[in-house]
């Protein structure tokens, strides 16, 4: 197995050694900013004004992201505001028209290893920098994506875009009658008591902790770290087929084993009878990066994710319509593009027969699955909310599911 930068280039730090986590300069981690974001993450206190108004303090942001899911949604689609049930059992809400149902056409990206992305979102379209160096020009005023100009990265960006999006905010109560006055002013000592409690500084505290949420315990990290036993033989023969004949590194690579780069792989767009439709889907839905840029050359292309704790998953690629990682990994061994809107000339150099045999498709799938799956990502939640709120949702059949008595 070689990796340019060798083994340690790949190595996952400690959630508690903030200084060794890539971090935006316009925020700095620190321990009181990662406990506030943990509890804002969760707490479905904040969810003051989504459009169905049935659902108001009922989701959070752990309710699309949440662990057994690796932190993603678990749903080919998922459903933030207007939906009613935990985790793999949520549903749309009945009191809430489809219309007023707070959903995407992409599949929900995993908030794991996020501190590794310079951007957000399928196209990358959230981040002033990196891969968007350049693109002020496309940060149409009105839009989400004038919260570029904020100059902050992916991450910070992308919460403080999901907290106006989802109706999320902090309720001047919460503020006084609960210990948020205490996180809030620990971990924003210095900002003046107009704007310490805002979306501004909330989606800083949110992205902190996002930050620190990294699959370190995977066995892959433990056997990068020297423990020779963490890996089993297939696992082992997997990883050299990920980093040689696979050629999987060419675009999954670092830490989290993903990239700022985009890729067209052919892979259909989110379709089916339960999916929700969504009226005026922004263009990088189906086009990709291009749908952001208008570039002729990024059309149909989408970022490069990370791989870690996809196992059991039943909702793959950016339109949820791959069943498994192996299934994943025989349409790339394959190279035959699913969706007949995206021609030839679009697809990746990347995409292309890799000749795999059978058992080495099953050694690559143990690799991804079971090497890569951190167990016990629970640790990274809170053991409640400071609203006293069931969490990550408060609606009666998630606290039914959660068996939560309060609220």
């Amino acid at each position: 197995m070689s990796e340019p930068g060798g083994i340690a280039s790949l190595m996952l730090p400690r959630s508690d050694e903030l200084e060794h986590i890539p971090q935006d300069s316009a925020n700095p981690l620190t321990a009181a900013k990662v406990e506030l974001g943990r509890y804002l993450f969760f707490d479905p206190a904040i969810s003051f004004d989504p459009a169905c108004k049935a659902a108001a303090r009922t989701f959070s942001c752990a309710t699309c992201h949440f662990a057994d899911a690796g932190f993603q949604a678990g749903r080919k689609q998922a459903i933030a505001s207007g939906g009613r049930g935990h985790g793999f059992r949520r549903e749309k809400h009945p009191m809430c028209d489809s219309t007023e149902v707070d959903v995407q056409l992409l599949r929900t990206p995993s908030i794991v290893n996020c501190a590794y992305q310079e951007v957000q979102l399928w196209s990358g379209k959230l981040g002033c920098c990196g891969p968007n160096k350049g693109t002020d020009s496309l940060w149409k005023k009105g839009s989400f994506m004038e919260l570029n100009r904020l100059a902050m990265a992916g991450v910070e960006t992308q919460a403080r875009v999901a907290l106006e999006a989802h109706g999320m905010r902090m309720d001047p109560n919460l503020v006084t009658e609960t210990k948020y006055l205490d996180l809030f002013n620990a971990a924003f000592s210095d900002v003046t008591p107009e704007l310490k409690y805002r979306r501004f500084s909330m989606a800083k505290a949110i992205a902190a902790y996002e930050r620190t949420v990294l699959t370190n315990e995977a066995p892959f990290q433990k056997w990068l770290r020297g423990d020779r036993s963490a890996l089993t033989k297939d696992q082992r023969w997997g990883a050299y087929i990920f980093f040689g004949k696979g050629g999987c590194n060419n675009c999954h690579r670092g830490p989290a084993l993903n990239s700022m780069t985009f890729h067209a792989l052919g892979i259909k767009d989110m379709s089916g009878n339960d999916v929700i439709p969504k009226k005026n889907a922004p263009e990088d839905i189906m086009f990709g990066r291009g749908g952001f840029t208008h570039r002729e050359e990024d059309m149909y292309k989408f970022k490069v994710p990370q791989l870690y704790n996809l196992k059991g998953l039943k909702f793959l690629g950016h339109g949820g319509g791959l069943s498994s990682v192996e299934a994943v990994i025989r349409y790339i061994n394959n190279a035959v593009a699913e969706n007949s809107s995206v021609d030839q000339k679009y697809l990746s150099p990347y995409f292309r027969p890799l000749h795999l045999t059978e058992k080495e498709i099953k050694a690559l799938t143990t690799f991804v699955e079971d090497a890569l799956f951190d167990p016990s990502l629970h640790r990274y939640e809170p053991g409640n909310v400071p609203s006293g709120f069931c969490f990550p949702n408060a609606d009666k059949m998630s606290r039914e599911q959660l068996r939560c008595s309060e609220q």
